[in-house]
């Protein structure tokens, strides 16, 4: 006797980011029996923003991001929203001790920026992210991923990047 086929199921809970205010709400995006459904918390209760086929979803995750993209938008949900801010804070940070030219202020601030991404990271995996997009895809769901790997290595080579061609530019400049 063999089993029926079981449709996977998965639920990742985070913060819907309303791009018209600015604001997050608590959200939790479902798959199940192949339909996807996006629920956001509201004063009144938990609303139902859709629910669709999964073939009819698509699901790009990058860093601590999900959103999912249903005929033509987006709903963006983040898993701590509050990283967001910390890392605007640390930025400005950053860029104060560089200007007053602090480098053991600079390093704290990079490593509370390593702190920040990690924590971010781990905020994605307790509500539910890989899990999500794994049965969002087994539903039919088209998914992408970028995670923090690729953008630390994209972030770093962009840095690379830039202190070859100051090089360059500089050495050719004292060539002249």
């Amino acid at each position: 006797m063999t089993m029926p086929y079981k449709m996977p199921s998965a639920v990742f809970s985070g913060a819907f980011g309303d791009n018209a205010t600015g604001q997050y709400f608590p959200a939790r995006a479902e798959v199940s029996d192949g339909f996807v459904t996006l629920w956001i918390a509201s004063p009144t209760g938990w609303t139902q923003y859709f629910r669709v086929p999964a073939q009819e979803v698509v699901v790009k995750s990058a860093a601590q991001r999900i959103t999912l993209a249903v005929h033509g938008q987006s709903y963006p949900i983040l898993a701590d929203p509050r990283s967001v801010d910390r890392a605007i804070g640390h930025g400005i940070a950053g860029g104060v001790a560089d200007i007053l030219d602090k480098p053991r202020f600079e390093m704290g601030v990079d490593l509370a920026r390593t702190v920040n991404v990690a924590g971010a990271a781990y905020s994605f995996h307790l509500g539910g992210g890989p899990g999500f997009i794994a049965a969002a895809q087994q539903s039919g769901a088209r998914t992408s991923r970028l995670g923090y790997g690729p953008i630390l290595a994209l972030g770093c080579g962009g840095g690379v990047l830039v202190v070859v061609v100051v090089t360059l530019v500089t050495l050719l400049a004292i060539s002249l």
